[in-house]
Parts: C-alpha cells; sequence; structure tokens
C-alpha cells in the first residue's frame, strides 16, 4: 500500500507452504521473498524493468523445467511498484489463520540465497515495523484479511487500493502483534455501522451548511419529537439576552425519579462559531431568570466550540452538542457519534 502516490496501494504476497517457516524469519530479518526468482531471473536489468521476452527466455532455460504462464512476468512485476512507506502484508503467515505486515523500507532488488535457488525477489522491509496478527484479532485484521480471499486476489502478488485497507493497514502496525481471535460475531459489523454513520453524518454536514437558522431549528425540534420528547410551553426570551429555543421533557418513565426538563439553546453556525460563548450565556441567564432547575444544552450545526465556550460550559453544567454529533442526533442515533471523528 502506498503513501506518497496519488493513489494507495497495500501488496499482498502469497507464500509458499513448504517454505513458510523460512520465508517469516526472513521477512523478520528485514527480506520480504518471492518465489519463481531463480538465478538469472531478475526482473530489472541496468536499474530498469527486463524485457519481458528476454525474461521468459532465461525462465524457460532455468532449472523450472517449464515455459512460465503469460501473466506471471506481469505479476512478479507489481514488485517494482513498491518503494519505501507502503505496506505489505503475507496471508498465512507463519500460521494458517494469521498474517504478517509489515513497512516497505526500500525498493526491489534480486539476490538469490546461498541454501536454495529460489526466492531470489525481494521488497526490503523495516524489520522494527514487522506485525503478525490473527485473522480476527481486531476489526482491522479482520477487515484487511478479507483482501486474501481468492475472488480479491488470485495473483501470487497483488495490489489493493482501497482507502479503508490502507487506514486499517496503518492501524495494524501502531499495535503489538496479536495471535489471538475475537468471536467472528464482535468484528466488522459494528465497525461498518461506524464507518456508515459517519460518512451519513458528513453528508448531512454539508446539506445542513444550505439550510437557514428556522430549518435547522425545525429539524431539532421534529428530531426530539420523533424520539418522544414533549415540547413544554414556555416564556422563551427577556429581552435581555436570556434565551431558550425550547423547553422540553424527556419520554415518560417508569421510574420512581422525576422526568428532568431539557432548555435548549439552537444555533445554526458554520465552521466555528466565533459567538458561541454568548449562545452558553444565553441558556445560563434563561434558567436563572426562570428559576429553573432544567438542564442546559447548546445544540449547534458548528464544527466545534471555542476552548472559552467549553470552560463556560464546564463551570455551569451547559451539554455542548455540535458538528458530527449534531448530525447523528439528527439521523436519529447520536450514540454512534464518536469523539475522534473529528
Amino acid at each position: 500500500m502506498k503513501s506518497n502516490t496519488k493513489q494507495s496501494q497495500i501488496a499482498i504476497s502469497r507464500p509458499h507452504k513448504e517454505s513458510t517457516d523460512w520465508l517469516h524469519k526472513q521477512l523478520k530479518n528485514g527480506c520480504l521473498r518471492q518465489g519463481w526468482g531463480w538465478r538469472g531471473l531478475d526482473l530489472k536489468e541496468s536499474d530498469k524493468q527486463i524485457n519481458k521476452k528476454k525474461w521468459v527466455d532465461a525462465y524457460s532455460n532455468s532449472n523450472a523445467g517449464e515455459a512460465p504462464t503469460p501473466r506471471r512476468f506481469t505479476i512478479l512485476c507489481t514488485m517494482l511498484r513498491l518503494v519505501k512507506g507502503d505496506i505489505v502484508v503475507v496471508p498465512k503467515m507463519p500460521d494458517y489463520h494469521m498474517f504478517t505486515i509489515a513497512r516497505v523500507s526500500g525498493e526491489y532488488r534480486f539476490e538469490v540465497p546461498d541454501n536454495c535457488n529460489d526466492f531470489g525477489h525481494i521488497i526490503p522491509v523495516d524489520r522494527n515495523s514487522v506485525r503478525t496478527f490473527h485473522y480476527q484479532a481486531n476489526d482491522d485484521a479482520f477487515l484487511v484479511s478479507g483482501l486474501f480471499s481468492k475472488s480479491n486476489h488470485r495473483s501470487a502478488v497483488s495490489i489493493a487500493t482501497t482507502p479503508e485497507h490502507w487506514k486499517a493497514a496503518n492501524q495494524l502496525l501502531s499495535l503489538d502483534s496479536c495471535k489471538t481471535a475475537k468471536l467472528k460475531s464482535e468484528l466488522l459489523t459494528k465497525s461498518a455501522v461506524n464507518r456508515a454513520f459517519k460518512e451519513a453524518a458528513i453528508s448531512l454536514q454539508e446539506e445542513v451548511k444550505t439550510w437557514n437558522s428556522k430549518r435547522f431549528e425545525d429539524a431539532v425540534r421534529q428530531t426530539l419529537q420523533e424520539q418522544g420528547y414533549e415540547m413544554l410551553n414556555h416564556r422563551k426570551y427577556s429581552g435581555k439576552g436570556d434565551d431558550a429555543d425550547m423547553l422540553v421533557a424527556p419520554p415518560a418513565s417508569h421510574s420512581l425519579f422525576k422526568r428532568e426538563n431539557i432548555a435548549i439553546q439552537v444555533k445554526w453556525k458554520q465552521g466555528e462559531d466565533q459567538n458561541d460563548v454568548y449562545a452558553v450565556k444565553q441558556i445560563i441567564d434563561w434558567t436563572e431568570w426562570q428559576n429553573s432547575e432544567a438542564a442546559k444544552y447548546v445544540i449547534s450545526s458548528a464544527s466545534k466550540f471555542s476552548d472559552e465556550a467549553q470552560e463556560i460550559a464546564r463551570d455551569n453544567d451547559v451539554v455542548l452538542i455540535g458538528g458530527l454529533q449534531t448530525m447523528c442526533f439528527l439521523l436519529g442515533n447520536s450514540e454512534q457519534y464518536r469523539d475522534d471523528w473529528e
């Protein structure tokens, strides 16, 4: 997988079953080796890709004793595309349900080992980056392992370019190796739902930018009503800056405890609201003016709140909801929001 090209990619190199242990040791020592690599089968000549016919002739005259399939040269030449910073993963390495992943540290070279006349194709990797994961170790490992299916990648060396796999592979390189599996029911479904909600929230955020303050306030009101909140009559503002756009009661509860009313100030803003401190003070002043014990909320479409607004909110028990968290609320499931989205 590439970090420094127009399209991110991850290289998948399939091991030879009979040589897995040795190849794994080589990988941990900084060499990802690929087969079809007998002496004389270097993919480069004078630092350039060798002529295909010349390589095919060399293969036919090698100890393979057979002519290569038409695509074998093309498959191997995939290795020439890899540069420092890319990521390689090797399925079934060192065991059947595990894969090993590493960061590329240099460009392709050809060097047949002394102990056998094969595996001369080499991609150097950073030995400190080498990690091994069970296919079901975590969500990211499960996602990457999906690339190994024959329906996705049939070749001995393959390239994948999806951003989600690049992100998952990068995350795995930041973790310690993990050779134990989670239950399959615990994997991916939740992660996939989270990603879907994030994309939906981002899309809605762009849509909300085209609204106005009334439409945004109406959307907040409608969402609350759909979730069972009751709109209460209240004195909205005093004319002195005290303001609550809504006073609501949460859905009826069977608890012995009294339902707590919620006072809400709604702000339709874009980017970072430069006047968000005023919104926080409005809802604080309203509850003081009304001598109300209602919980205090500010719901904004702004992407973030200023440090000053957050500090005043903390000191006065005001809950701030903004950015993608607001979008998840409007989508009907605020629980899907994750702090690391923004």
